[in-house]
């Protein structure tokens, strides 16, 4: 609205500008006039340049505080979207999926909320606005002349088919493919980071750097192709500009009828639509296509709405047992993993299960953790079902092959959900007591010794053991351990064997998966798993 108003207040003032008869013609602009008392026409006009001034200084504040709260609420946005595709990986527990897309979280937690912001929310709120301000101009040019009004819809509307017919298409093709060769290039610039010893070690440097160049230089090839067909508004509007003077010109010499006034009202009124209506033109045009390459976006958080934390059925006990029944898995394009599966872990026991590599049986601990849906089957805790609205994270601590730490101190490891702070001292030294976790030298201070980024400063048996202290800490009544001695030594597998002995003497109920025969001491019950089927062994 300030725009309009301020484009409109500039009319009268060209008008005095060009044509020294107009304030004769214009009652208003004499009434003004007279009623300020001004002497002369030369010091109304300055008065009026003035104010027309002051009006769009002001108004340029304003929208420079209203931009600064779009781009407040936009960042909002952003995070808020963020917060949501995270709590939405983790709640729907959709380990196949993320980990077939490889770069799937990374995507939709990072980047997708990103580019649904500023390649979406912001250019659609532009392209509203720039439109209200283009559809109140072209009225009032239609109602206080309509000859300029044909004519300025007519290059506006010629130059805005010209550049959506061109690339409206291309647009949206460019934006998906650019999604996903950014993918591929992270995707193979983690490959690098996570294998960098073996990199290294065995001299293949070049190799891996070319196959992360590949995709990026088609990345960067995509991205510079987006920037250029964003320059194409503003020089075809510049053509239409153009084309609008010269008409201007040939109308003034051939058609005015030496109607000098006629002209100049015309002139000065294109030349208010060339300094606001064309740059709402190319705005518009910019918005639609940065809409276009990032409508892919749209798509992929559509699945993602805002859960209450307190809609989830979180389950921390059970009384009885454990039962899968029925189990039918297959991972995609792959043989048939599990074949009717049935298993029952009783409250208070101790159970084993062995099996050849890629049986299944990481793959079995995801199905009940909820990280892995049957295809069939179901899982049920004291004869209720489990559904995919039930988090399993209260009643299961859980101990991988492969155990994560985080770049923080030994306490924060074990605590594991920021307020090591507050955690009780006492409590995590008896943790690492019970997992046989051992520093020499550090005594109790051990607590604040910063493990290094993914557990870097400590040995494989070590960090295998800082993760059995996580999960003794929690004290979660059930314990879920995958091959937990696998980097130990002979000595410091019978500790911790000695460990859990102690922990199913207190009531816990422990699920072991390993190869070593030794740990299989303490179970109750050990089946063994193959062929998609589970057979009772011990």
């Amino acid at each position: 609205m300030a725009d309009i108003i301020g484009l409109g207040s500039m009319v009268p003032v060209l008008m005095l500008a060009i044509d020294h008869s107009f304030l004769e013609k214009s009652s208003k602009l004499r009434t003004i006039y007279n009623y300020f008392e001004f002497n002369t026409e030369a010091s109304f006009l300055k008065a009026l340049i003035v104010l027309i001034l002051l009006f769009f200084v002001l108004k340029s504040l304003m929208a420079i505080l209203l931009q600064s709260y779009v781009r407040r609420t936009a960042a909002d946005i952003s995070t808020c979207l963020s917060e949501n595709s995270y709590n939405h990986a983790f709640r729907k527990r959709s380990y196949v999926k993320i980990a077939g897309e490889g770069l799937g979280f990374n995507d939709m937690v990072i980047f997708t909320p990103y580019y649904f912001v500023s390649g979406v929310y912001l250019p659609f709120i532009n392209l509203i606005s720039e439109f209200v301000v283009v559809v109140m101009l072209t009225l009032f040019f239609t109602i206080y002349k309509p000859p300029l009004f044909f004519l300025i819809v007519g290059l506006l509307g010629t130059g805005f088919y010209i550049v959506n017919r061109t690339t409206r298409r291309r647009m949206t093709e460019l934006g998906e493919k650019m999604a996903f060769q950014r993918e591929q290039v992270i995707r193979e610039v983690n490959y690098g980071i996570s294998g960098f010893t073996d990199i290294l070690s065995r001299g293949s440097i070049e190799w891996f750097r070319e196959k992360m160049m590949v995709p990026y230089k088609a990345f960067v090839h995509s991205g510079i192709k987006g920037v250029s067909l964003q320059t194409i508004p503003s020089r075809v509007n510049e053509v239409v500009s153009l084309i609008g003077i010269i008409i201007l010109v040939v109308y003034a010499y051939f058609y005015s009828s030496d109607n000098i006034g006629e002209v100049r009202v015309l002139a000065a009124l294109f030349a208010i639509a060339i300094f606001r209506l064309i740059p709402a033109a190319n705005r518009i045009l910019q918005s639609m296509m940065h809409i276009k390459m990032n409508s892919y976006t749209i798509d992929k958080l559509s699945d993602i709405k805002q859960e209450n934390e307190s809609g989830e059925n979180w389950i921390f006990s059970f009384n009885n047992s454990i039962e899968l029944r029925d189990i039918h898995y297959s991972y995609p394009g792959k043989r048939k993993l599990f074949n009717g599966l049935d298993l029952t872990i009783q409250k208070g026991s101790c159970t084993g299960i062995q099996g050849a590599s890629g049986s299944g049986k990481t793959t079995l601990i995801k199905t009940i953790l909820g990280m892995v849906n049957p295809e069939k089957g179901g899982i049920y805790i004291d004869g209720q079902t489990v559904n995919d609205r039930d988090n399993m994270s209260g009643l299961v601590s859980y101990v991988g092959q492969d155990p994560y730490l985080f770049h923080g101190t030994v306490m924060e490891n074990v605590v594991f959900d920021g307020k090591a702070v507050q955690a009780d001292k006492a409590k995590v030294l008896k943790a690492l007591e019970m997992a046989a976790f051992k520093m020499d030298g550090y005594g109790d201070d051990v607590l604040y010794l910063n493990v290094g980024e993914l557990g870097s400063k400590l040995s494989e048996g070590q960090k295998q053991r800082l993760a059995i202290a996580r999960a003794v800490y929690h004290a979660s009544p059930v314990l879920i351990m995958d091959e937990p001695s696998s980097a130990l030594d002979a000595e410091t597998e019978t500790e911790l064997i000695k460990q859990l002995d102690v922990l199913k003497k207190l009531g816990k109920t422990i699920l072991l998966i390993a190869h070593r025969e030794k740990v299989f001491d303490i179970c109750d019950t050990v089946y063994k798993l193959e062929y998609g089927k589970i057979t009772r062994i011990k």
